[in-house]
């Protein structure tokens, strides 16, 4: 497929990948970027890197609380993880976002905060001097109006982003429900990227968004009084890619005993190389490594306190036996 196919044609190849869980979805669309991707260069290579791998992606996760619902290969520790999802559902982060007239400056900008979080821009965009929230919104509309296809949450900001050399992926939420059947109602979700990084960030990503994506579920049924159950969650990526940079750890070393990432996937059973929710919710709760959600409040003491007390929420339910992360 290399020689004569995308990677040489100047044609980014559309993938399309359907699995029941979002491991299998993650090593399957490694695989298919890898072997099917064109080879294209990045705002972010280094000297000596050679070309990405992209491709634009859509995947398909039928049971996005499918279990095990964890792949072991990520980029941060679990307790991270956990403090990177609640910067997404609840903005443990948004106060480190830089005031306006500094994001405008783009790269002449002094200020090393972020210019974004997407907490911030789904849930406090900022336009024509009001504050909408997005999220809000896509609950109240779905509640009133279960088929309406107007639910949806957008992140780029035509003012603020082009500047800048960190522009969100994100760039959009859609989400729709469909009656069960039973009287009931399956919530399905889709999200739009722009651009991502699939090999060390695409799995925090889904773990994140999904995690939104059932707390949309959880308040439309409270507002319907109905049960609301997830459906698919789909992803879609213009440019779905694996860095040159990356490489060596795809390829491995023969020389030096390092496996490649797919020698890896032969050699350990899928069981071997995922975890399931219940393996890792203490170390959510606290890694002993210095992060998760403990951690996470005793280390931030400037966190505004309405988001404090959000993941205080989230820590309690965590220490429920029945809650699945």
């Amino acid at each position: 497929m290399h020689r004569g196919g995308f990677m040489e044609s100047g044609v980014i190849p559309v993938l399309s990948i359907n699995e029941d869980t979002i491991p299998r979805a993650y090593e399957k669309a490694i695989k298919e970027v890898w072997e099917k991707g064109v080879s294209i260069r990045t705002e972010y290579d280094r000297p000596g890197d050679p070309p990405s791998r992209d491709a634009t992606v859509i995947i398909t996760v039928r049971e996005p609380y499918g279990q095990p619902r964890f792949h072991r290969s990520f980029a941060d520790g679990l307790g991270g993880l956990s403090e990177y999802v609640m910067e997404v559902v609840h903005g443990a982060h948004d106060y480190w976002v830089k005031p306006v007239e500094e994001i405008l400056k783009g790269a002449d900008s002094k200020d090393t905060r972020w210019t974004y979080t997407y907490h911030q821009r789904l849930f406090e965009y900022k336009i024509e001097d009001k504050v909408v929230n997005q999220i809000g919104y896509m609950i109240d509309r779905l509640s009133k109006t279960s088929y309406t296809r107007r639910a949806q949450a957008i992140t780029w900001n035509p003012k603020l982003d082009p500047p800048t050399d960190d522009p969100p992926c994100l760039q959009r939420i859609w989400g729709r429900l469909c009656e069960d059947g039973e009287g009931g109602f399956i919530f399905n979700m889709n999200t739009h990227w722009r651009s991502r990084d699939l090999f060390k960030a695409w799995f925090e990503n889904v773990i994140a968004l999904t995690t939104l994506m059932r707390k949309i579920a959880e308040a439309i049924s409270g507002r319907m009084e109905k049960r609301v159950r997830l459906g698919r969650y789909v992803d879609i990526s213009d440019s779905l890619h694996i860095y040159g940079s990356y490489f060596r750890e795809i390829e491995g070393d023969a020389e030096k005993g390092i496996q490649s990432f797919f020698e890896k996937l032969k050699s350990r059973t899928f069981e071997e190389r995922t975890w399931n929710s219940d393996f890792i919710k203490p170390h959510f709760i606290d890694d002993g490594l210095g992060k998760g959600l403990r951690q996470m409040l005793k280390r931030e003491s400037e966190m505004p306190e309405k988001v404090k007390k959000a993941i205080e929420e989230e820590l309690r339910l965590m220490e429920k036996d029945d809650y699945v992360v």
